[in-house]
């Protein structure tokens, strides 16, 4: 096993132990998605990509691509962001 896949386990472990949810200990993403109106993403690196039809946003590990028409970028924060807009399809890449 290598040394990231250990650590990885590491903090699962840690996360099950003392009952933490595993998203923060892990620092994955987290994304909510409102009907097809909505993304909410919580965890994230940056915005790599942004058009009205096309939202690539960093995450620990790859990217989450967000398409669809007239997307809007309403909220932006360190770490959150919403996109609004006619999606159509999400996609996680690692």
């Amino acid at each position: 096993m290598s040394r990231g896949g250990s650590r990885k386990n590491w903090r699962k472990d840690l996360a099950d132990l003392f009952e933490m949810p595993q998203d923060i200990v892990l620092n994955l993403p987290r994304l909510t998605v409102i009907g097809n109106m909505q993304c909410y993403l919580e965890n994230h690196r940056g915005v790599i990509e942004y058009t009205d039809e096309l939202v690539r946003v960093a995450v620990n590990g790859g990217e989450i691509s967000i398409r669809g028409l007239g997307l809007v970028i309403r909220y932006l924060a360190n770490d959150e962001i919403a996109v609004d807009g006619d999606i159509t399809v999400v996609n996680y890449e690692y």
